[in-house]
């Protein structure tokens, strides 16, 4: 069996999920009083004073604080029946689908967030590690369990969960520099769908 790594947002998929489920997600009073509320964040972002992962944290910290656990798994599922497979370009679901042939272990691995990945993997009988939203049982804080899921933390965590030696071979297939280190444990690396 081998091991398929995928990169979500804009490697599967050929828009980003996380900022259509924000839009999806709160009301546009919400939306528009939080990035107000975002405005230096964002302008730092821009201006590479901050990371994505800072900036990602921040905007769920702003956006989901106090927001009903039960409320956004209720939002996020809805959303991954009726937005993400949309979303997935043809070519991705193609080479998912192969993989799937293959009898290869699938993972999604993404800085997005759980309560829509995680419905719809499961769809898709794949697994997912992703950014998982600490909640204290009825409503959610925003923050990241154990942090944010990008960069060098997507293949530490892929590392944590599977032992890769089980594997004849490890694909990955990424789009940008948060997916390197992902990359740089497989066998058969795919940069944008091109082949390193």
């Amino acid at each position: 069996m081998n091991l398929a790594l995928f990169d979500f947002d804009n490697t599967l998929t050929n828009t980003d999920s996380f900022q259509a489920f924000l839009s999806y997600s709160l009301s546009k009073t919400a939306y528009y009083k939080g990035g107000f509320k975002l405005l230096h964040y964002l302008l730092a972002y821009q201006c590479k004073l901050i990371t994505d992962q800072k900036l990602r944290q921040k905007i769920c910290q702003t956006a989901f604080s106090q927001y009903n656990k039960k409320q956004l798994l209720n939002i996020g599922q809805a959303f991954a029946d009726t937005h993400l497979d949309q979303m997935i370009s043809p070519h991705a679901k193609q080479r998912l689908n192969w993989h799937q042939s293959q009898g290869d272990q699938i993972v999604v691995v993404s800085s997005s967030l759980d309560v829509y990945l995680k419905p719809w993997c499961e769809k898709q009988s794949i697994d997912v590690i992703c950014n998982q939203i600490i909640d204290d049982g009825t409503h959610y804080t925003g923050v990241f369990l154990n942090g944010d899921c990008g960069y060098e933390e997507k293949a530490r965590r892929v590392q944590q969960r599977y032992n890769l030696t089980d594997y004849e071979q490890i694909f990955a297939y990424g789009d940008s520099n948060n997916d390197i280190a992902m990359l740089a444990l497989a066998d058969q690396k795919f940069y944008r769908w091109q082949k390193q």
